[in-house]
């Protein structure tokens, strides 16, 4: 698999995205509430391996995909690959038999393989820390904080501790648990314990938690600005 597509494969599997490989790059099949029912496929181009697009094909009889269809489309795209590719407006180029497709270009992040690596490397350090804590003394430390039992940070760091497993389902719950924490005022919380962390074992842990739900709170902010 072409290395961007594989990046991009990899950043939606973590986000819990269903995604099928292809011979020639990967298929998403958009099937969520408030968006249109939607096929599509993301590959590089054979005759300019460099440029990557997003698919989106139209059958014939299918319910037509509007301009704003269109923008929420590429806005849950973007939202999904923030930090790993930016994603352009579709645009229509026509019929191709009984069929229309609409198409948009992708741009890998330049920083996308830096930060990757980032990221990879503080779930590496906050699931070493974590493997070297026994639950009841992860509990207590929670207690010590001052973390009420109803706290959704805590149930975010309980989680976070019982599911991660290996690397990539700890980047994944992590996200899960950013988006419930972005919506609420925990994020401050959890903002003041990291900059004012005493526990030294679950520093990583905090770190890489609230980089993921200041991604979230970004996300956020660009669905308010296209909304």
């Amino acid at each position: 698999m072409d290395p961007k597509i594989a990046a991009i494969h990899k950043a939606l599997r973590i986000r819990k995205i269903a995604v099928d490989e292809l011979a020639d790059g990967i298929r998403i099949h958009l099937d969520e509430p408030g968006y249109p029912q939607s096929i599509i496929d993301i590959y590089a181009l054979r005759s300019n391996p460099d440029h990557v697009r997003a698919k989106i094909k139209q059958e014939r009889g299918d319910e037509q995909v509007g301009e704003n269809d269109l923008k929420k489309i590429r806005l849950k795209l973007q939202n999904e690959l923030l930090g790993v590719a930016n994603v352009g407006a579709f645009a229509s180029l026509g019929r191709r038999g009984e069929a229309r497709y609409y198409y948009a270009h992708i741009t890998i992040s330049k920083k996308r393989t830096s930060d990757l690596m980032l990221v990879q490397r503080g779930a590496e350090e906050a699931l070493e820390q974590l493997k070297a804590v026994d639950p009841g003394t992860f509990r207590k430390s929670l207690d010590d904080l001052g973390l009420p039992r109803s706290s959704l940070l805590r149930l975010a760091l309980m989680r976070i501790s019982r599911e991660s497993f290996d690397i990539e389902e700890m980047l994944s719950v992590v996200n899960q648990e950013a988006e419930v924490i972005a919506k609420s005022d925990d994020w401050k919380i959890l903002k003041e314990i990291k900059d004012k962390n005493l526990t030294p074992f679950m520093n990583f842990i905090f770190e890489l938690l609230w980089k993921a739900v200041a991604k979230e709170r970004l996300r956020k902010t660009l669905e308010d600005i296209h909304n």
